[in-house]
């Protein structure tokens, strides 16, 4: 009995534990997992939902997409166009989010930092208006 409350006190107070959400479309596939990151060079310690984007087919794709994200139940992104993104994948090349990509952003959507440092937390995410082309 024991256990279980344990199991559920860790699913309850866990943010990073969303659903993975995944995109199948026109020979990009788009997937969601969530990333910890801890850079003590950098100071910086946070949970991040990396995505995965991975062009299956022998062509250039380029696919955009946009982020509807939720913090404390509150859409942030909704209705603000500077969170379309679009990337450039050569034929079945993969791009991941990692930690500290500050080059390349958009594959990592912020979900929390230690209780001490913030409250705000991520509530629910979507990927929302992919195209490919």
């Amino acid at each position: 009995m024991k256990l279980r409350i344990t199991f559920f006190s860790l699913l309850l107070g866990s943010g990073s534990l969303f659903a993975q959400k995944s995109i199948d479309q026109a020979g990009i596939k788009i997937t969601t997992a969530p990333l910890h990151c801890d850079v003590p060079s950098e100071g910086y310690q946070a949970d991040l939902i990396a995505l995965t984007i991975t062009n299956t087919t022998n062509e250039v794709k380029n696919v955009s997409y946009s982020f509807e994200l939720y913090y404390d139940n509150n859409c942030a992104t909704c209705g603000h166009d500077e969170y379309l993104y679009t990337q450039t994948l050569q034929p079945n090349q993969t791009l991941q989010g990692v930690c500290l990509d500050r080059n390349n952003m958009r594959l990592t959507i912020f979900d929390h930092m230690p209780a001490h440092l913030t409250k705000t937390q991520l509530t629910d995410f979507n990927i929302k208006s992919v195209t490919v082309q």
